[in-house]
């Protein structure tokens, strides 16, 4: 059953349009990414679910009940922000106690919150330090810890990770996703980083110029792209007009344009001996790009520059090199939906995308 709903929302700034026709369903205990790139509208749809914003016209609906003029601090609601905006005069301890204060709870029951919390986020003994004493992760944990002191029903979270280098930021997602499960809260949060959203979130709602443009499980997202702006947003794809021109490729009626990601196209150096072998096409690799485990391959066929992936085992290719390319499969777009295309010679379905 939905926990938090939104009807037919409504925003602008001005003469700008916001949030068009806004509707999004969201299960108790689900952690959602609400993904897209900037000025998108996801921030919009956060600060309104907060009450930091007020829509134009729809309808907000938290655990049953239309909470449109309800002031944000009556809504259940936590939210960690993306600078963190932790007091810098007030110690962990305090920032982490200041709205148990504000709802004049207790010392004594403040103190053992405040413990439990410090526990949680695994920031023990770090009670007195100040935020200039902490690490960019540790004071994303204790912003977290701060929107949890008061129990709240719903987390909300605004590009929580933006401000943290990469090694802290991937340890981070990893204990987000931990946290949240054990505390079985509704969650919501935003990004534009697409592997953040992937690794982490229940499920995914994509966001363009103030529209939602699809949301349903990472995979289902990442397999199924229902619009042309998912399919090119999500996997690095690359847009091709003369998909046609590929071997074993045949034009779809009323289409204009395909999609092809990475994972859809392997490069062979020449005399490899390869399923596929008969049905490649030659390529020339106009660049190489070392990433760690794999070797990215950017190779130009039909005017088009595709990347494949291979294995840093895999035999040396070099810029320049006169390659071997084939494409198991494509997105075509056809009348604005999105369909996958696979290539004519493969005579079953062998490969997993």
């Amino acid at each position: 059953m939905a926990y938090v709903e939104l009807h037919d929302i409504n925003k602008h700034f001005k003469k700008f349009h916001a949030s068009k026709d806004i509707n999004i369903s969201i299960e108790k205990g689900k952690l959602v990414a609400l993904l897209g790139p900037s000025g998108s509208g996801k921030t919009t749809i956060l600060r309104m679910i907060a009450g930091l914003e007020q829509p134009d016209s729809g309808e907000i609906i938290i655990d049953g009940k239309v909470v449109n003029n309800v002031p944000g601090s009556e809504r259940g609601i936590g939210f960690v922000f993306q600078n963190y905006a932790l007091f810098r005069y007030m110690t962990v301890y305090d920032n982490i106690a200041f709205g148990l204060r504000v709802k004049k709870v207790p010392e004594d029951k403040i103190k053992e919150r405040v413990t439990e919390l410090l526990t949680l986020i695994n920031c023990e003994g770090l009670e007195k330090r100040y935020p200039s004493q902490l690490s960019g992760g540790q004071k994303q944990r204790v912003a977290f810890a701060r929107a949890l002191a008061p129990n709240p029903q719903i987390l909300l979270l605004d590009e929580p990770f933006a401000a943290i280098d990469a090694k802290v930021r991937l340890e981070l997602r990893t204990w987000l996703r931990q946290m949240i499960t054990k505390l079985n809260i509704t969650s919501i949060f935003v990004t534009h980083d697409q592997d953040e959203a992937i690794e982490v979130a229940d499920e995914i709602i994509v966001t363009n110029q103030g529209k939602v443009e699809q949301s349903g499980s990472p995979q289902e997202l990442y397999k199924y792209p229902a619009t042309p702006f998912v399919a090119q947003f999500i996997g690095n794809s690359v847009e091709v007009n003369n998909y046609d021109e590929f071997k074993h490729f045949d034009r779809k009626a009323n289409s204009s344009v395909a999609y092809i990601r990475p994972e859809f196209v392997s490069v062979f150096k020449k005399g490899e001996s390869v399923q596929f072998a008969n049905s490649a096409e030659e390529a020339v690799v106009e660049d190489i790009i070392f990433r760690g485990s794999n070797i990215e391959i950017k190779a130009r066929i039909h005017g088009n520059l595709l990347s494949a992936i291979r294995s840093i085992n895999d035999n040396e290719i070099k810029v320049g090199e006169v390659v071997d390319l084939f494409i198991y499969r494509i997105y075509v777009v056809e009348d604005d939906h999105v369909i996958l295309a696979t290539n004519n010679s493969l005579v079953d379905e062998t490969i997993v995308i």
